[in-house]
């Protein structure tokens, strides 16, 4: 049988998303975050720190109901007033950072902060928050756009929050399924244990089949088509968007998904051909369990073939 998109998203109401004004809650958290460290640099002290944004999956609305002990995960783009030769030190990057939160929280325990590869975290025990700081290095004369440090310590990317966070509007403005697809193929994601598919990756992809075919008609056959197309083109059909102007040359041997706001950025890039083949069979599968699921008569045996899909947590009654 199929499923209604009500069905579905009493799963995804019940499991996925985040309680009833929860989102709000954490995101007026962030803003006070932000707040306090604006109102710190105003004080003085030389932090070379010139601005913030926030960013990521909360402002998005994809973000995931947090599992277990797990927080909610909330991204603040740091803007930091350095020299063009000093974009690509994380080192440095980091420490004027958390200098900057260190004066604000100085009862902060060391474990509160974690120094990842291109961010700092921030943990708040209370709340469970936790919060990831980005350095960006504004480029100058290119309003919007700065240098981010690459995870790989490879050179800096040039990116655009403004940018990116416009990308997702204008696709979930065109189909109301469209965050709700991302959180689902997240959650699939993170029961297959697929976690080099990054969730960036995942919107890309996401946006792009609705570029190609239009708004999904139901969440069922949005989810389907996700699944089929990752598994017909084996991701390595080079993806590109309007916002990058000219579609430019790819291999066909490698993954490509093109940065809506940087050509030269394949989003895809760390993602290797074992990891490639391992996403493509899972998506094969996914396809083939949602494709018999259609074709049950029985109820009972429907929402078996959903739980291989996403866990024993699927659920689409009381």
């Amino acid at each position: 049988m199929k499923l209604t998109d009500e069905q579905i998203n009493f799963f995804v109401t019940a499991v996925l998303r985040l309680p009833q004004g929860k989102r709000q809650e954490y995101l007026k958290q962030v803003d006070f975050l932000i707040k306090r460290l604006e109102a710190k640099i105003k004080e003085g002290g030389a932090f070379d720190v010139i601005g913030f944004k926030k960013t990521g999956s909360l402002v998005k609305g994809t973000v995931l109901k947090p599992r277990g002990e797990d927080g909610v995960d909330a991204d603040v783009a740091v803007y930091l007033d350095v020299s063009e030769s000093e974009k690509g030190d994380v080192g440095k990057l980091h420490q004027i950072i958390l200098k900057l939160v260190r004066a604000v929280y100085p009862q902060k325990q060391a474990e509160d902060f974690e120094v990842q590869p291109r961010t700092l975290g921030i943990h708040f025990r209370d709340s469970g928050l936790d919060v990831d700081l980005v350095p960006i290095t504004p480029i100058p004369g290119q309003a919007g756009y700065g240098w981010q440090p690459s995870s790989e310590g490879a050179e800096p990317i040039k990116t655009s929050v403004d940018g990116q966070l416009a990308f997702i509007k204008k696709r979930s403005d065109s189909d109301a399924n469209y965050r709700t697809l991302v959180r689902l193929a997240k959650k699939w994601r993170n029961h297959k244990e697929l976690d080099p598919l990054r969730s960036f990756l995942i919107e890309l992809v996401l946006a792009h089949i609705q570029d190609v075919q239009g708004a999904a008609p139901s969440l069922e056959e949005g989810i389907q088509r996700f699944f089929l197309y990752v598994a017909q083109t084996k991701l390595l059909q080079p993806i590109a968007f309007p916002e990058n102007g000219a579609k430019p040359k790819f291999p066909c041997d490698t993954v490509v998904v093109l940065d809506p706001v940087n050509a030269s950025n394949n989003v895809a890039l760390r993602l290797t051909d074992a990891e490639r083949q391992e996403v493509v069979r899972e998506a094969e599968q996914a396809w083939e369990r949602i494709t018999a699921a259609s074709w049950c008569s029985a109820k009972g045996e429907t929402i078996e073939h959903w739980k291989e899909v996403f866990g024993r947590s699927f659920v689409i009654e009381e």
